[in-house]
């Protein structure tokens, strides 16, 4: 039996966030360092691969959900898809002639 393909991540490296999330949202893509800067002004959790190593230890895992949320919340609302609303007559604009 083959195993179920999961396609939603908790945790994802700035390398995978660059080749999936962060294009959906920004174009240009940023630079990592400005990425990271971002990321930690923000408060995004981070998980490092070996937590007990005080230099390196291997990529550093962000939460995909908070960047995501994070995204949402910085990016320009025209991008996002429009919201429809009921169709409603047109008002002509009133004028009014003064003498």
């Amino acid at each position: 039996m083959q195993k179920k393909f999961n396609p939603t991540a908790r945790l994802a490296s700035l390398d995978g966030l660059l080749e999936t999330v962060i294009p959906a949202y920004l174009n240009p893509t940023p630079s990592r360092e400005t990425l990271r800067e971002w990321f930690d002004t923000a408060r995004i959790p981070r998980f490092k691969a070996n937590p007990a190593a005080k230099r390196g230890g291997g990529p550093v895992f962000y939460s995909v959900a908070a960047v995501e949320k994070f995204l949402q919340t910085r990016t320009l609302s025209c991008r996002l898809p429009a919201a429809t609303l009921p169709s409603q007559k047109p008002t002509p604009p009133q004028t009014a002639l003064t003498e």
